[in-house]
C-alpha cells in the first residue's frame, strides 16, 4: 500500500530483460555438471579486485542496489544427521541438492552488495563463490561477522547456479536457517582448515575479548565471543557471566527475544534473588518485546531487592516510562507533541504502546479475515495507534543509494527499502519464535509453507514465504503524514515537505494489516514516524468491518484501469465507486477525461481566474456522464467534487457567498456526504439555521479547506454556522493526519475563532 512500484520504468525494465536472458541461458544449463571450475587464485583475485573498487566507490553520490528475488524453493527442513554430503565439483547447475550437505571455507575478506559474499573452497579444493542473502544491515552486523575469512560453514541442500560469467558459479544462500558456522573443533572441520591452538582460551579470556569489543559498540563481535565464552566455560559462575553479556550485545543487536532467553539463563544457581544484571537486562529485553506489565512486575522485583543498587535510578526511570506505555496502550491517550520531536530523529523510531482496544480481528466473509469494531464508534475517533512490527526508514539523503526488490516470477520491482524491511523480517523470525509466529497468521496468498518450525536447535525461517507475506501487507510511509499532506502546504518548510520519498519508507503494522480494502473507506491511517494511526472517518456500530483504500481512487480511471490496481492482493473492489464505474459505459469514462481536461482549462489556476459560466456548462455535462443513480444522497463522484469546491473559491472571490455555500455543500455531498445545511440557495429565508453532517462521505486531503471556505462564506449570513465549519474542519484534519494539537500550528489565524471549540486529539 502507498509504495513505489517501478516495474514500467525504462531502467528497471531493461534490468528485467537481462536477468529473463540470464535467466534463460541459466535453465540451458541446468542439470549440467560443469567441469571448467577455474582455479581458486583467480577467483579470489578478481574478488579482491571488485573488493577495492567498491571500497573506492563509497562516496560516490549515486548507487543503485538491484535485489532479485527468484522463483521460490523451500527451506531445508531436514537435520544435518540426515544430509549426506556432497562436493562442488559434484554439483549440478540450478539445482538444489535435496537431502545432500556440503561444508565450505571462506578464502577471502566478504564483499556486500545485495548479499554478503565471498570466494569458498570445499574439502577438494574446488572453489566458488558464495552469495548469502538477506542479513543484517551493516551498520547492525559488519559483513566480516556473516562471513569471516577463514571460516567453515555448512550449507544444507545447497543451490548452485551460474554467477556473473560462464566459467563463475556460486552457491546461492537465500535461507537464514540454511548455512551454519561450524565451531573450529566440530567434527565437519577438515584438520587442514582448523587453527593452530597453541593455548587453549578460558571462557574468562574470551569473555574479556567480549568486554573490549562491547567497549567499541561492536556488538556483533562481542555476541559471537560471549557464544564462545558459552561453549567454553567449565563452572558455572563463568557460564552465567557469559549469558548475563550476551544478553546485551542481544539487547543492542535488536535480539530482545534472546535477550531475555539469555537473561534468565544467567539467573540459574542464584537462588531465589537473580542478580541486579540480569533483573535489569530481563526488565529491558521485556520493555522492547513491547510485553510491558511483565516489564513492570520485573522491575519492581529489581527495586525490591536491590534498592540502592547501581540500577536503581535507571529501573526507576523505567517505571515511569512502562507506567506512560501501560497508559497509552489502556486508553489511547498519547503525547501527540512529543511523538512528533522523536520523529524529527533518523530513523523515526517512536517510543509508543500500541493501542487498539476498540477493534480486533475476526472472520470476514468472503475475505478471509478482517478488523472489526468492538464497541460503536464516532467520527475522528481513534481505533489503532500502533508501533510498527518491522520498519525500514528511507528519506531523501538516502535515495542515493536506493535499493529496488525485483521478483522475476510475478515480474514487479519496488524501490526503497523494500529489500531492508525483507531483511528485518527474515532476521527477526529467525531470533524471535513469537513474532515468527504472529507474522505468519498475516495474508500470505497462496504460497505453502512448510511445516517444520525448527531443526538441529535453530527456527527454520522461509524468505520467499518471507518476501511474498512482506508484498501483500507492507505499507509505504512518510516520516510524518503531516509533512506530506495537502492539507496547507505553505505551512510546511520546503526542507521538511515530504513528496515522493515517502514512499520509500516501509514497514509492517501487523494489526492495520487486517483491514481489508475499499475505496471509500470508513476509517484513515496516516503515520507519526513508526506510529501508524488509524481513525474512524463515520460514525460506526459495534460489529462494524473497518476498511479503508489500498490505492487512493481516481475518478476519471476506467473500472479495468481501477481493478488493475488490486490485482497484486488478488480481489475485485465492489464499493460503490467501483460499481458505479462497473455500469458505466467506456464512451462515458471517454468523455468524463476529456471534460475533465477542458474544466482545468475553465477553472484558470485561480480562483479569480475561473470562467464561472463556462465551467458550470462543462460541469453539468460532466454530471451527466454518471449513472442515474450517482446523483442520490451519499453518492461519490469524485471528479464533480473537485469542480464544485473549486467553484465554491471562484464565487467566494467574487463576493457571492450563498452560491460559494451552495458549491461547498455540493462538492461534499459529491464525497459521499450527507448534510443538513441552512442557509443555502434557495433557503435564504428559513428562519433555522444549521450546518450538521448526517454521514461523512470520502475523506481527501482537500477537506479541511473545503470546511474552512465553507466557513468563510458562512460567516456574514450565519456566524454560527461558520463556528461549526471550523469544527468540521479541525474534525477531518483529525482524521486526515491522524491528530488534532497541531490543527492550530497548521491554521494560526483560527486561533479567536476556535477558542471555545471542543478539543480533539
Amino acid at each position: 500500500m502507498d509504495t513505489q512500484d517501478v516495474s514500467l520504468d525504462g531502467h528497471v525494465a531493461q534490468v528485467f530483460k537481462q536477468g529473463t536472458a540470464s535467466a534463460e541461458r541459466a535453465i540451458r544449463r541446468r542439470g549440467e555438471t560443469p567441469k571448467d571450475h577455474l582455479p581458486p587464485f583467480l577467483l579470489v583475485q578478481s574478488h579482491m579486485m571488485q573488493l577495492q573498487a567498491q571500497s573506492e566507490a563509497v562516496d560516490k553520490p549515486y548507487r543503485l542496489v538491484t535485489t532479485q528475488i527468484p522463483p521460490a524453493y523451500p527451506p531445508c527442513t531436514l537435520s544435518i544427521a540426515d544430509l549426506n554430503p556432497i562436493l562442488i565439483s559434484e554439483m549440478k547447475l540450478e539445482t538444489h541438492h535435496r537431502g545432500r550437505m556440503t561444508v565450505v571455507r571462506s578464502m577471502v575478506p566478504p564483499n556486500r552488495m545485495n548479499a554478503v559474499m565471498g570466494i569458498v573452497e570445499d574439502a577438494e579444493g574446488t572453489a566458488a563463490l558464495l552469495q548469502v542473502y538477506h542479513q543484517p544491515e551493516e551498520s547492525v552486523v559488519p559483513k566480516e561477522e556473516t562471513l569471516r575469512q577463514g571460516g567453515v560453514y555448512l550449507l544444507k541442500e545447497p543451490y548452485f547456479k551460474t554467477a556473473n560469467s560462464e566459467r563463475t558459479y556460486s552457491l546461492r544462500v537465500d535461507h537464514a536457517s540454511d548455512i551454519m558456522k561450524l565451531d573450529d573443533g566440530d567434527e565437519l572441520v577438515l584438520v587442514k582448515w582448523r587453527k593452530s591452538r597453541t593455548i587453549t582460551k578460558t571462557s574468562q579470556s574470551i569473555r574479556t575479548q567480549g568486554n573490549a569489543a562491547v567497549s567499541k559498540k561492536r556488538w556483533a563481535e562481542a555476541e559471537r565471543l560471549y557464544t564462545r565464552a558459552i561453549q567454553v566455560a567449565e563452572t558455572t559462575e563463568d557460564k552465567q557471566l557469559a549469558y548475563l553479556n550476551r544478553s546485551l550485545t542481544n539487547l543492542r543487536l535488536g535480539r530482545p527475544a534472546r535477550a531475555l532467553s539469555d537473561a534468565v539463563e544467567s539467573e540459574s544457581g542464584y537462588g531465589e534473588t537473580p542478580s541486579e544484571k540480569a533483573l535489569f537486562r530481563e526488565a529491558s529485553a521485556l520493555y522492547q518485546l513491547a510485553k510491558f506489565e511483565q516489564c513492570l512486575e520485573k522491575l519492581g522485583s529489581l527495586t525490591s531487592a536491590y534498592p540502592s543498587g547501581t540500577s536503581s535510578q535507571e529501573a526507576k526511570a523505567m517505571i515511569n516510562r512502562v507506567n506512560t506505555r501501560l497508559h497509552e496502550q489502556q486508553t489511547g491517550d498519547y503525547n501527540f507533541s512529543q511523538m512528533y520531536k522523536q520523529a524529527e530523529a533518523t530513523p523515526p523510531v517512536i517510543d509508543c504502546a500500541t493501542y487498539s482496544s476498540p477493534v480486533e480481528v475476526r472472520p470476514s466473509p468472503g475475505r478471509g479475515r478482517g478488523l472489526f469494531t468492538t464497541r460503536k464508534v464516532a467520527a475522528g475517533e481513534l481505533l489503532l495507534c500502533e508501533k510498527a512490527f518491522a520498519y525500514a526508514f528511507a528519506d531523501k539523503k538516502s535515495l542515493g543509494k536506493m535499493s529496488i526488490l525485483m521478483n522475476v516470477v510475478t515480474k514487479k520491482a519496488v524501490a526503497g527499502s523494500h529489500a531492508t524491511l525483507l531483511a528485518q523480517l527474515v532476521q527477526k523470525q529467525y531470533h524471535d519464535p513469537e513474532a515468527a509466529q504472529l507474522f505468519s497468521q498475516l495474508h500470505h496468498g497462496d504460497y505453502s509453507p512448510v511445516t517444520v518450525a525448527e531443526v538441529d536447535g535453530r527456527p527454520v525461517v522461509d524468505s520467499f514465504l518471507t518476501e511474498q507475506t512482506m508484498s501483500l501487507n507492507v505499507f509505504g510511509a512518510p516520516r510524518m503524514t503531516r509533512l506530506g499532506a495537502e492539507v496547507r502546504p505553505a505551512s510546511i518548510p520546503p526542507d521538511q515537505k515530504e513528496e515522493e520519498s515517502a514512499h520509500h519508507t516501509t514497514g509492517i503494522w501487523h494489526i492495520a494489516s487486517y483491514i481489508n480494502h475499499s475505496c471509500l473507506g470508513n476509517c484513515r491511517r496516516s503515520f507519526i514516524g513508526d506510529m501508524q494511526i488509524v481513525r474512524a472517518t463515520r460514525d460506526m456500530d459495534e460489529g462494524t468491518e473497518l476498511n479503508f483504500c489500498y490505492k487512493r481512487p481516481e475518478g476519471i480511471t476506467s473500472y479495468d484501469e481501477m481493478q488493475r490496481e488490486f490485482r497484486a492482493w488478488g480481489f475485485i473492489c465492489s464499493c460503490e465507486i467501483c460499481l458505479e464505474l462497473k455500469v458505466t459505459p467506456e464512451a462515458a469514462i471517454a468523455k468524463r477525461k476529456t471534460l475533465h481536461k477542458e474544466l482545468q482549462r475553465a477553472m484558470g489556476g485561480t480562483a479569480e481566474g475561473c470562467n464561472i459560466p463556462k465551467a458550470l456548462r462543462l460541469l453539468q455535462q460532466l454530471e451527466a456522464t454518471y449513472v442515474s443513480s450517482a446523483p442520490r444522497p451519499g453518492a461519490p463522484r469524485l471528479v464533480v467534487s473537485e469542480v464544485y469546491l473549486a467553484l465554491s473559491l471562484a464565487y467566494l472571490a467574487r463576493n457571492k457567498q450563498l452560491d460559494a455555500v451552495e458549491m461547498a455543500l455540493k462538492g461534499l455531498e459529491a464525497l459521499g456526504f450527507i448534510i443538513a445545511a441552512c442557509p443555502r440557495r434557495g433557503t435564504a429565508k428559513s428562519p433555522e439555521k444549521t450546518l450538521r453532517i448526517d454521514q461523512w462521505g470520502l475523506m481527501t486531503d482537500p477537506l479541511v479547506n473545503a470546511f474552512l471556505h465553507l466557513s468563510q462564506v458562512y460567516a456574514k449570513p450565519a456566524p454560527e454556522q461558520s463556528k461549526t465549519a471550523i469544527k468540521y474542519a479541525k474534525l477531518a484534519y483529525t482524521m486526515l493526519i491522524g491528530e488534532g494539537v497541531t490543527f492550530l500550528d497548521t491554521y494560526p489565524e483560527l486561533k479567536s475563532s476556535i477558542a471555545n471549540l471542543p478539543y480533539i486529539t
